[in-house]
């Protein structure tokens, strides 16, 4: 009986060892500076390892695309996030309404102006790679209890080429942009697309390519990478010559929060995780169509939270008040 006893206690702990959660990572988009902060309370009470802003982290562009607003804004949102930031371990990428030019890319004649405000508002170490090259793309590893976890934080505005205009303004589907296949049309840029290579042959447990633009999303005529849809191909088929296994994207921009799966030509599973907004819901957004899509998305104000366990990544989209509102559990292989 001692024996038996002992064996079930035995199988007890091996169980409550794999389901103990090892990391967690929580992210968002879109927090206007003049809108209430109160999503930062309920994100400092999870006591996340690590909060990922991933775009539109203040809304100072202009449509003139000079920077008087940009300056000021980056001011007061630091004022907003002093606290939070001496309380939470936070890491910054942007999309346009940080750039400084709304829907901006390559061609915006302020954008390394944008860049060193950037750098300076959020603290950028001097000998940080971002300081050194064009772009503000990096990466960053994380080793917990013998699990390592890499992350990607792309640059989706230095390097991006122009987007087509649409022939049918606001109609659904094709609100803004349409699809363009010039092959001369780029999201990335050469040397960005060269460093991400490498960074995806590089071991790891866990790859979390950080976007603030959509990858996997269909149906709708806003930003995102189907409307440069070879750069799009071009990085299923990188992913799947790096033979990149448990691969994860987050992302945002959308103002609606929802989970996205794509299995590339090598039957590799891809999944998408979109949070955004933290602070500016709007509220006449309905549902679009999303042949990737898996349920429906959520429309108020959200983050997303990344729990990761041995065998297992629990991603929780959460309400300003805590409560997740929509989940996807992912194996670990």
């Amino acid at each position: 009986m001692k024996i038996i006893h002992f064996l079930f206690l035995f199988f007890i702990s091996i169980n409550l060892y794999s389901t103990k959660e090892i990391l967690s990572l929580g992210f968002g988009s879109c927090l206007h500076q003049d809108r209430s902060m109160a999503i930062l309370k309920t994100i400092e009470m999870k006591e996340l390892d690590l909060f990922m802003f991933i775009g539109d982290n203040v809304y100072g562009d202009q449509e003139d695309g000079e920077l008087d607003k940009l300056i000021r804004t980056y001011k007061q949102q630091y004022n907003n996030l002093e606290d939070f930031l001496s309380k939470v371990s936070a890491e910054f990428i942007w999309d346009d309404h940080d750039f400084g030019l709304n829907d901006g890319g390559s061609d915006y004649r302020h954008k390394d102006n944008a860049k060193e405000l950037f750098l300076e508002t959020w603290r950028i170490p001097s000998n940080d790679p971002r300081r050194q090259r064009d772009g503000l793309y990096f990466d960053k590893i994380i080793k917990k209890n013998g699990l390592k976890v890499h992350l990607i934080f792309l640059d989706n505005r230095s390097f991006k080429s122009e987007w087509k205009l649409t022939d049918e303004f606001n109609k659904e589907g094709k609100e803004r942009y349409i699809q363009d296949f010039d092959p001369n049309k780029t999201l990335l840029g050469k040397k960005q697309w060269h460093w991400l290579k490498g960074k995806l042959k590089e071991d790891s447990d866990i790859k979390i390519i950080l976007s603030s633009l959509q990858i996997l999303s269909l149906g709708h005529g806003w930003e995102s990478w189907d409307k440069f849809p070879l750069e799009r191909e071009r990085l299923f088929k990188l992913i799947d010559e790096s033979n990149v296994s448990n691969l994860l994207i987050l992302s945002g921009d959308r103002h609606r929060g929802g989970f996205y799966r794509f299995k590339t030509e090598d039957d590799n599973d891809i999944y998408e995780f979109t949070s955004s907004s933290l602070n500016l819901p709007i509220p006449f957004n309905t549902e679009e169509k999303g042949p990737l899509r898996i349920g429906s998305t959520y429309r108020k104000a959200n983050f997303g939270v990344i729990r990761i366990f041995e065998n297992e990544v629990i991603m929780e989209l959460t309400s300003n008040k805590g409560k997740v509102v929509n989940s996807l559990n992912v194996a670990i292989n």
